[in-house]
């Protein structure tokens, strides 16, 4: 007979849990130690994994997450090498195990590949067939089916093997939904690369997985969000953003988020079995390849390195501020305040003939008395040189009035600007500056020029920008060696000689646009929504 020593365990006694060991035989004691404690659990039936070391705080509070019924939403955010998958794993086959009587587990693991899901699903397998210890305190639980990508129990629990963006067969199928998807590692830094795919996740997200949970009262579906933060515009840190700013405000959350570093305080996550040391030489080896931003993604949880970063990223501001034009003068507000701005349109036009990975940008951004930069708008494609004076003048246009438009101006590139101005000399109104050929100083490298300009309006948080500007955020966070910076070359030519404004910011109310057109009937004047894309 197997009998599973108490002794073994390292937290959770018989008094912790207040129960009655006179009364109740060996069996029974073991079996409500392990029901309320998944730790326990572990390490009395999965000593291979939960015994390398001793359990640190973090996997009780992970552990005390997984096994809690009530929660729909769980997002668990840790280093990698902290058991992360390991303790779901667990957490599964205790709810098969001690799944209440009467209801059934329909349970989906989804991770990057369907093939890492069903190496997932083949260890929940070989225990259920072959760990003796589960199989004495439980009984033989292997089913009818039993497959790699799909296993049901004795009890009629149904666990299948499924890889990011695949459809989830929902109750058309199998009679029922989900009760549980958990999403392992199913973000990596292949499908968070581009802006596409990382878009694709967070549709798939609403579209495919959501909606396949259970919904049925008393039987409410669950999903697990289980990572390591790959990409700072991953789904894994979205929700983990929205979990921070509803906290500082104080605000109910639909996720419970549980998210850890290696280093917390200066002091190991899990010490027992990533030591100071064994952190700190883990470092170095990632720095003396070059690679220290990849110890911060893979062990401290942030897809960038804060510490030899350029640009801070961490100190960028967002805004969604409408666009307001009254006269002569441009704002920028929301429901709580105006601020008063001039607006600075940049051209980055790519010209040259090994520039074929570049793009024509057109950056339009707003300075404010307190010399706070806003990006607010900005094109970005290949576009015909020939066509370039129409789409500025269309977004001098849109943004008036415009205080100047810096065109670059090397070589034949004069030309473009020369358009510019013939087009916009038709309208004063709308852009009272006029177009100006900038050319970059003499003996500078491009990358010296951005430095110096750039990172000191970011790192000290002058530089406001949209959450859809991905994509200068993305040359930001690679610079100086990503593929391009046009669009930070295209910013760089939007503030220079930019002038603030000398009218404050003040409050909304305070503040009548319609009053103000009528003073002003004889001036243009409109509201430009970034929700709508409409004009007034």
């Amino acid at each position: 007979m197997i009998l599973l020593e108490l002794s073994k365990v390292e937290i959770g006694t018989i008094e912790k849990f207040n129960i009655n060991s006179n009364n109740l035989s060996e069996k029974e004691r073991v079996l409500n130690l392990v029901s309320k404690d998944l730790v326990a659990f572990g390490q009395l039936f999965l000593p291979e994994d939960f015994m390398k070391s001793s359990a640190a705080p973090f996997h009780y509070e992970v552990g005390n997450k997984l096994l809690d019924r009530t929660l729909r939403k769980l997002c668990i955010v840790l280093p990698r090498g902290h058991s992360k998958s390991t303790m779901a794993k667990a957490a599964l086959l205790h709810r098969i195990y001690f799944n209440p009587k009467g209801k059934k587990e329909f349970a989906a693991w989804v991770s990057e590949e369907q093939g890492q899901a069903v190496d997932h699903l083949k260890y929940i397998k070989n225990h259920i067939e072959y760990n003796n210890a589960l199989n004495y305190y439980f009984g033989d639980m292997v089913g009818g089916k039993w497959t790699e990508k799909e296993i049901t129990t004795s009890r009629g629990d149904r666990l299948i093997a499924k890889g990011t963006s695949q459809r989830l067969r929902g109750r058309s199928e199998l009679g029922t939904r989900y009760t549980n998807i958990i999403l392992d590692d199913f973000e990596s830094e292949l499908n968070t690369k581009t802006p596409d795919r990382r878009r694709e996740i967070k549709e798939w997200l609403m579209s495919t997985v959501y909606p396949s949970l259970e919904e049925s009262k008393g039987n409410e579906g669950s999903i697990w969000l289980i990572g390591t933060i790959v990409h700072y515009d991953s789904a894994l840190q979205a929700i983990y953003d929205g979990y921070l700013e509803a906290r500082d405000k104080d605000e109910d959350y639909t996720w419970d988020v549980i998210f850890h570093r290696a280093l917390e305080d200066g002091k190991p996550l899990w010490e027992s079995y990533f030591s100071r040391a064994k952190i700190n030489q883990i470092r170095k080896d990632y720095e003396n390849v070059g690679q220290l931003h990849k110890f911060a993604q893979e062990y401290m949880n942030d897809a960038r390195d804060l510490a030899t970063a350029k640009f801070k990223i961490d100190k960028l501001q967002h805004h969604d501020y409408e666009f307001v034009s009254s006269g002569n003068q441009a704002y920028i507000k929301d429901n709580k305040k105006v601020i008063p701005v001039n607006v600075y349109i940049g051209v980055d036009l790519a010209y040259e003939s090994n520039a074929h990975n570049d793009f024509q940008v057109i950056m339009v951004t707003a300075v404010d008395s307190e010399k706070n930069f806003y990006i607010l708008d900005y094109y970005h494609e290949h576009y015909p040189l020939y066509e370039m004076p129409q789409k500025i003048f269309e977004y001098a246009k849109m943004y008036s009035p415009v205080r100047r438009v810096n065109v670059e101006h090397v070589g034949a590139q004069g030309i473009i600007k020369d358009s510019v101005n013939k087009m916009t000399g038709f309208d004063r109104k709308m852009a009272p500056g006029i177009a100006r050929g900038v050319r970059p100083p003499n003996g500078i490298k491009k990358e010296d020029r951005l430095e110096s300009t750039l990172c000191p309006i970011v790192n000290r948080g002058k530089l406001f920008h949209r959450k859809i500007h991905q994509e200068i955020v993305d040359e930001m966070f690679h610079f100086p060696k990503g593929k391009n910076d046009d669009l930070l070359d295209g910013l760089w030519y939007s503030i220079t000689n930019a002038r603030s404004p000398l009218s404050k910011s003040f409050n909304s109310e305070d503040f009548d646009l319609e009053k103000s057109r009528e003073n002003k009937k004889s001036k243009k004047s409109f509201v430009r929504s970034w929700i709508t894309g409409q004009r007034a």
